[in-house]
């Protein structure tokens, strides 16, 4: 029995198709920092204040944080952004 010849022009379709479609990849270390110390900061100033934040304010305090950051707003700029934006959200605490 022979053995089929390599099947490249179906490779190459199927990579061709692969390369267009929208990349599902890990967040990048950056990324995974800036929100490590965000989460961590927050916890800090909540605990200090004796309080626990409402459910899903950390995340989106630090999502915010992180789409300034790539928007290429300073750090401090992007925590007084998304201070601001949480308080609207979830209010004062």
């Amino acid at each position: 029995m022979a053995r089929r010849p390599f099947a490249a022009p179906a490779l190459l379709a199927v990579a061709s198709v692969l390369a267009v479609l929208p990349a599902q990849a890990e967040p990048s270390l950056r990324d995974q920092l800036i929100t490590h110390y965000c989460s961590q900061a927050m916890a800090a100033d909540f605990a200090k204040a004796g309080k626990t934040p409402p459910a899903g304010m950390v995340a989106f305090t630090c999502g915010c944080v992180l789409q300034q950051v790539d928007a290429k707003v300073s750090i401090d700029e992007a925590k007084t952004v998304c201070k601001q934006k949480a308080i609207q959200k979830y209010g004062a605490l």
